[in-house]
């Protein structure tokens, strides 16, 4: 703590206590960074009808660890997750700092890798500033992962279901994330964190001290090229342990977002890959999935969304839940979301899944897979 002249001279007098300056000067302190301090988010509900025999369903687009389409959410009502996100931005000066906390309450809490209750820390991290040339922004705790089109919060997305790319891909780590801008138009983003998978302080059981490490490359075309300015290209490559296995997983991505000479549209492209050794003894094989994302903006109230994947099926996704045969698939989400109301999303979703080679699986799984999901979602 530091007083000037006044502030001492003012003690000697016996006007004043240092004591009581201190405290005053530590509430102000308290004050100031409250005063910095946002609070935020959302509450998505949603009611799902899912067309044909639920006991014979494709396996969900989760990989088990999101259940947004899961066996809990078909045919009814659901609260899918109360999100808060509490966040002050990093002060100003070569040395800035600020933090992040976002919490899930609800069912989908679980899809974080806290454990299965109705309460868990989805992200929460130190944010700093570090002057090293132009300046890296390191992120220090629990983040969202470096790859892919679609993010785990339903507000971010284009769907309410997610797409079987991202149920391949990593989804939280804990561990340290730090961001490099190289040039206007390049940044770079590495990683290294405990596990690949989204578990609280986890690490695996025989290899404790081999972390999962994790590089990004973000490209934007400069307005030098003409109708493609404002394209971004998206490369990242994540190799770790979970925590329950030795055995190395890899994941690939790239993204592509293009701004098409149509005017209200723009597309994106995904591919993903995922491969795990630990799967089939090792025999190496891998799960991809190619997306094509559309939007087309039809006014201010009124969004269409298509979403169109190809997906191979390899060791991990199962989506014909026979372990015997890897099957591929074609799958089709068309949504039209309407801002009917202030701060509401309305989504209206349909979505048709299609498995390849329908006679190689048992008779409690239908080749095709067919729902509605109607999403509300309010941010504040």
């Amino acid at each position: 703590m530091k007083n000037n002249k006044w502030t001492v001279g003012l003690a000697a007098a016996g006007l004043v206590s240092l004591a009581s300056v201190a405290q005053a000067q530590d509430a102000n302190s308290v004050q100031t960074k409250l005063a910095t301090t946002s609070l935020s988010g959302y509450v998505s509900t949603s009611y799902n009808w899912t067309l044909g025999d639920a006991g014979g369903q494709i396996a969900d687009t989760d990989g088990g660890t999101n259940p947004n389409l899961g066996g809990d959410k078909r045919d009814r009502f659901a609260l899918d997750v109360i999100s808060l996100t509490l966040a002050s931005p990093k002060s100003a000066g070569d040395w800035g700092a600020g933090y992040n906390v976002q919490l899930w309450l609800g069912p989908d809490a679980s899809a974080t890798g806290m454990g299965s209750g109705e309460t868990a820390v989805k992200n929460a991290y130190v944010d700093l500033s570090v002057p090293f040339g132009k300046g890296i922004d390191v992120q220090l705790g629990r983040f969202d992962t470096i790859l892919g089109m679609e993010s785990m919060d339903y507000n971010l997305n284009p769907h309410f279901s997610h797409s079987w790319g991202y149920a391949i891909e990593p989804t939280i780590h804990d561990g340290l994330k730090a961001s490099y801008q190289l040039t206007d138009d390049i940044g770079l983003t590495a990683m290294l964190a405990n596990t690949i998978d989204a578990t609280n302080n986890g690490t695996n059981d025989s290899n404790g001290d081999r972390k999962t490490v994790g590089v990004a490359l973000n490209l934007v075309a400069p307005d030098s090229l003409g109708f493609l300015k404002g394209t971004t290209v998206d490369v990242a490559y994540i190799n770790g342990d979970t925590a329950t296995s030795d055995s190395p997983v890899s994941n690939f991505y790239v993204g592509v977002s293009v701004p098409l000479p149509v005017e209200n549209l723009s597309a994106g492209i995904a591919y993903d890959t995922r491969k795990d050794d630990n799967h089939d003894g090792g025999s190496g094989k891998s799960d991809s999935v190619l997306g094509l994302y559309l939007e087309y903006t039809v006014s201010d109230k009124l969004t269409l969304n298509a979403r169109v994947e190809r997906v191979e099926d390899g060791p991990s996704l199962n989506i014909g839940r026979v372990t015997s045969h890897n099957t591929d698939a074609w799958d089709y989400t068309l949504t039209a979301n309407y801002a009917l109301w202030d701060g509401v999303s309305t989504r209206l979703e349909y979505r048709h899944t299609a498995l390849d080679d329908s006679d190689d699986h048992t008779n409690a799984i239908d080749p095709k897979n067919d729902s509605v999901t109607a999403n509300v979602i309010y941010e504040f």
